[in-house]
């Protein structure tokens, strides 16, 4: 075997869950992480003599696809070389983890093309190092995420369909979490399950991001009312953003939905990915 093409999807966070910053800097998280079927990256990578990584926008080095051949070079001690190429489907600065499944596609694949055999717990350890979200791209499926997000353990994923919208404005994840330094705290949450089937659903998920995603980008608020006026049951901010995600019990009401408030912004209809 000497090349591979993969499919690098989306997540979507149905509850995310943010503590105050901790003294490294980071906010400790707790997170249920969905691995979405509908919106996904091709990755195509192949043995090559040297490494490149191609990617309209963010090529090369500046790529967090390259940082991860970085992490399994230093993990096994000798050069990896690989050509890759990432055909972009997922929008950037939207919440929805493209850069972090692209690198997880890079590292399932080099594992694979270099036959490392490292296996998933020793590959998640080093996708802890790229990335907070890459470790749950090597597992996905549906994980509760906890610490940085790198901590995972498996879940019951709920039904559920979503329609994506996503508006021009990015949202840098720095910029949003310090912005929920700076608002009043969220709540205290708490450590329940997914519930099965809407209403419940509906009222149990949650993004603590919303709030300081707002005051960077107050025209999200017109984004989430147009879904729910579509019929959305709720809507959340994706990720840390800027995409906002709106709830259905099956695919035929966001279908619906989605050709409502098809416009400008793209508006993509998801289900939960195989294994979820």
């Amino acid at each position: 075997m000497d090349r591979l093409t993969l499919l690098a999807p989306a997540k979507l966070n149905l509850r995310l869950l943010v503590g105050p910053r901790r003294d490294d800097g980071y906010h400790p998280l707790r997170s249920l992480m969905v691995a979405l079927d509908g919106l996904a990256d091709t990755v195509r990578v192949a043995r090559a003599d040297v490494r490149r990584v191609a990617c309209p926008g963010i090529e090369g080095r500046e790529n967090l696809a390259w940082r991860a051949l970085d992490a399994l070079e230093a993990e096994v001690g000798r050069p990896l070389p690989l050509d890759v190429v990432i055909e972009k489907a997922i929008p950037a600065q939207a919440g929805l983890g493209g850069g972090s499944s692209d690198a997880a596609a890079v590292l399932l694949a080099a594992d694979r093309l270099h036959g490392l055999g490292l296996g998933r717990e020793r590959l998640e350890a080093v996708a802890a190092r790229v990335g907070s979200d890459v470790p749950f791209f090597i597992r996905g499926g549906c994980q509760w995420a906890e610490g940085r997000g790198e901590l995972l353990r498996p879940a019951r994923c709920p039904g559920f369909a979503a329609v994506l919208v996503k508006p021009p404005i990015g949202l840098s994840t720095a910029r949003v979490y310090a912005a929920f330094d700076r608002v009043p705290a969220p709540p205290p949450g708490d450590r329940a399950e997914p519930p099965a089937g809407m209403p419940a659903l509906a009222a149990w998920v949650r993004n603590d991001l919303w709030a300081p995603a707002l005051t960077l980008a107050p025209s999200l608020g017109a984004t989430a009312r147009a879904l729910a006026a579509a019929g959305a049951r709720a809507t959340l901010l994706c990720g840390s953003g800027s995409c906002v995600a709106g709830l259905f019990a099956d695919r035929a009401g966001a279908e619906a939905a989605a050709a409502q408030v098809a416009g400008d912004d793209p508006a993509i209809v998801v289900t939960p990915g195989a294994g979820a």
